[in-house]
């Protein structure tokens, strides 16, 4: 398959879209299924407190109320319940709480009524009684208290190394963020005997299968989980709440189906964050802007119970220790803490979106002490193509890419020097309109490992049906996986169903995390339709009594035929009905075998700060994004724009707020900041596709690549608006009173 082939490459409207602008789309919400009648309500008593002893729990009002079916309580649930146990049993949140709770809302009861009106009013009348606790939110008393190492990486000589003309420190943070997806957790579950149907909002059906089969003590294929139209994800649905797992219980136990969708302000107070985390960086160099060591500590904010959050920087920070440069010497090390917050998770640009927002900003600081432009001390040290494949001081393996070429283009994209000029003038006048602009050099890993199956089907009619363990929560996986199995099997994309989100449909699947989808998933599905195009050839072959090898696809997908004799043609069916059941199917595994792909690119902002207000307008924003081979250039253009967006809101006001004892001041989107229209300009996006070698296909990932490249250009282009006056660094988010307040610090 190559971009010049008929599907591939081209811009296809998104078949899904549709459905969902129609109001046709089924969510988990909307579903109306006979096996859902007279479901149950739920609702879920929660910890007032962020740390405290648990005294005691009444329930007796409770289950007097009218409609209440049951109140589960931690004296109905096993000591030893198997919940998300990334870390292992010492870090474990339990499904309820027998001693202690360790943020506000954690769940310490659940209620079932008739109605989810009963059981909320039901909730209310369960006493709980907690004793005096001493939360820690700080993270350095944090550090005092609890550690859990995450990883470390040496290279010789530290002292040495950092015995140069220069060197630049800098501590960044990045504040906890909300995936604030418009669909929240919501459930729907019913038994069948001792078969569990689970119809969930979740990126990962098949991982959230193997955990309810542990709690359960069943054999997954006893549990069928369907996701259905899933609106938002971005690592937020990973599915390791409490809530995801005592809704089930709780139909197991009444025998009848339950559903439950949280409000806004239980997603907010207890739905997993992502990012809390600050690195502390040293950057080592020579006068003349050769960098040539770089040390990076970070520690990350686990939440009361740490999951995968604490995980990412062993895993994907690791990788890009050195970001897209070519270093010598680098050191890394990484330490998780526990705080009385919610569990921290992945969000988009997961273990990556900080660490290199953070370099990029060392970076500049670095470029401002040597005196030259952020431009050219990147490309003084950027790793150049003829050093493709890469390894890095940190043991990763960096793709093919061109690094210094998407710079220059991005910064001809951008005018950059005639933004230069546009600044100095403006300074000189005294302008308190003060031009910003900001570079985002960055790279970041994928995929994570492990792999993807798929199953390709041609039916008697001519049509194809493309089965993936993929979930997509609007990722266009309807199109591209139809996309790339109409070249291999020469049927027209609108003739291929593609099924997705349900573990009946297929055995395994991982989901859609990583940005791992096409480069595991899409290259099953190109392996399992080859599969099947072969084997309809070896039949078609025996019916037109001719060689194999001279077998070829008529147009249109018709069938096929002799080469040079299009007019006896063997259709679909008869090679269907020369089949088992009448169909020609094929699966397929594709194991990327470690092959982590390293998506890259430079993003470049231009902003405009009020020195008077504080105030930042975004007015521009540029990219050039490499994402290898381009399936359909339209989606991968909609992923970097949603990537972008979610950038710069964390840049300018995106950031969860709790005050010294634990308790979340920020609780509706009146108070957390998401962006709004009126500050996401018109994104400049263009595409610098080099394949990878990594994959037969040239396939990399590229759902977060906005939000890597997007962070460190908007972040750095607001301080390089104010350097001018003294100010060298702000830390995210940067809203009007802390541009505000780093200005007037910086003028006495």
């Amino acid at each position: 398959m190559s971009p010049t082939t008929p599907a591939t490459g081209q811009p296809l409207r998104r078949r899904e879209d549709e459905a969902l602008l129609r109001g046709a789309a089924s969510f988990t919400g909307d579903l109306r299924d006979p096996r859902l009648e007279g479901a149950v309500g739920v609702a879920f008593v929660r910890s007032p407190v962020a740390a405290g002893s648990i005294e005691s729990v009444d329930t007796a009002e409770a289950r007097s109320m009218p409609g209440v079916l049951d109140v589960l309580t931690r004296d109905d649930v096993s000591d030893d319940v198997p919940f998300a146990l990334p870390l292992g049993a010492e870090h474990a949140q339990p499904l309820l709480p027998a001693d202690c709770v360790g943020f506000v809302g954690q769940v310490v009861a659940a209620v079932a009524a008739e109605t989810t009106a009963q059981a909320v009013d039901a909730a209310e009348q369960v006493v709980v009684e907690y004793g005096e606790g001493h939360p820690v939110v700080d993270l350095d008393d944090a550090i005092a208290s609890t550690t859990i190492e995450a990883t470390r990486v040496d290279t010789p000589h530290e002292v040495e190394q950092f015995e140069a003309d220069v060197v630049v420190e800098l501590s960044t943070w990045s504040p906890r963020q909300l995936p604030a997806p418009l669909e929240g957790r919501v459930l729907a579950a019913t038994w069948e005997d001792d078969r569990l149907l689970l119809w969930a909002a979740t990126q990962t059906p098949h991982a959230y299968r193997i955990n309810l089969a542990k709690l359960f003590d069943l054999p997954p294929e006893s549990i069928r989980v369907v996701a259905p139209a899933v609106g938002g994800g971005f690592g937020g649905k990973t599915s390791r709440t409490a809530e995801e797992y005592l809704v089930p219980m709780l139909a197991r136990r009444l025998g009848r189906p339950v559903r439950w969708a949280d409000t806004r302000s239980e997603y907010f107070a207890t739905g997993t964050q992502g990012r809390g985390e600050r690195i502390d960086f040293t950057i080592a160099g020579t006068a003349d802007g050769r960098i040539t060591a770089l040390r990076s500590n970070l520690v990350k904010d686990g939440g009361a119970y740490p999951l995968v959050g604490v995980l990412l920087a062993g895993g994907y920070t690791k990788a890009v220790a050195n970001g897209c440069y070519d270093i010598g010497h680098v050191e890394f090390n990484a330490v998780g803490v526990t705080t009385n917050r919610p569990p921290t998770s992945a969000y988009r640009g997961a273990g990556r979106s900080p660490y290199i927002g953070g370099l990029e900003r060392t970076v500049d600081l670095y470029a401002r002490r040597v005196g030259l432009d952020p431009a050219e001390v990147r490309r003084r040290n950027l790793i150049r193509p003829e050093q493709m494949p890469y390894e890095t001081p940190t043991g990763a393996r960096y793709d093919e890419a061109d690094y210094p070429a998407d710079l220059e283009r991005a910064l001809d994209l951008a005018g950059y020097d005639g933004l230069r000029r546009d600044q100095a003038t403006r300074r000189s006048a005294g302008d308190t309109r003060a031009l910003g602009i900001g570079i985002g050099c960055y790279n970041h890993m994928t995929t994570g490992g492990g792999g993807e199956e798929a199953k390709v089907t041609v039916e008697p009619d001519g049509t194809a049906i493309v089965v993936t363990g993929t979930t997509s929560q609007g990722h266009g996986h309807a199109t591209t996986w139809a996309q790339i199995a109409s070249d291999v099997l020469g049927i027209p994309v609108e003739s291929i169903r593609v099924v997705q989100g349900d573990t009946d449909a297929i055995a395994t699947g991982v989901g859609a995390i990583g940005s791992r989808s096409l480069q595991t998933a899409g290259m099953a599905v190109h392996r399992a339709a080859t599969e099947v195009v072969d084997q309809a050839r070896s039949i078609a072959a025996d019916l037109l009594e001719a060689a194999e090898a001279d077998i070829v696809p008529a147009d249109g997908g018709a069938g096929f035929h002799v080469v040079g004799t299009p007019a006896r043609i063997i259709t679909w069916g008869e090679v269907a009905a020369q089949s088992p059941d009448n169909e020609v199917t094929c699966g397929d595994f594709y194991d990327t075998e470690g092959r982590n792909t390293f998506p890259s690119g430079t993003h470049v902002a231009v902003v405009e700060v009020d020195t008077e207000t504080g105030a930042v307008e975004l007015g521009r924003l540029i990219s050039v994004d490499d994402a290898g081979t381009v399936v359909n250039p339209m989606i991968v253009q909609g992923q970097i724009h949603g990537g972008m967006a979610s950038a710069i809101g964390q840049v300018l006001g995106e950031v969860m707020v709790y005050d010294e004892s634990g308790n979340p001041l920020t609780t509706t989107f009146v108070d957390y900041g998401l962006p709004t229209t009126d500050q996401l300009p018109s994104f400049e996006t263009v595409s610098s596709a080099t394949a990878s070698s990594f994959n037969s296909l040239g396939f990399k990932g590229v759902g977060e690549s906005g939000t890597v490249g997007a962070t460190p250009a908007v972040h750095n282009a607001i301080v390089d608006a104010v350097a001018h006056l003294g100010v060298e660094h702000i830390d995210l988010p940067c809203t009007p009173e802390r541009v505000w307040a780093a200005i007037s610090a910086a003028r006495g």
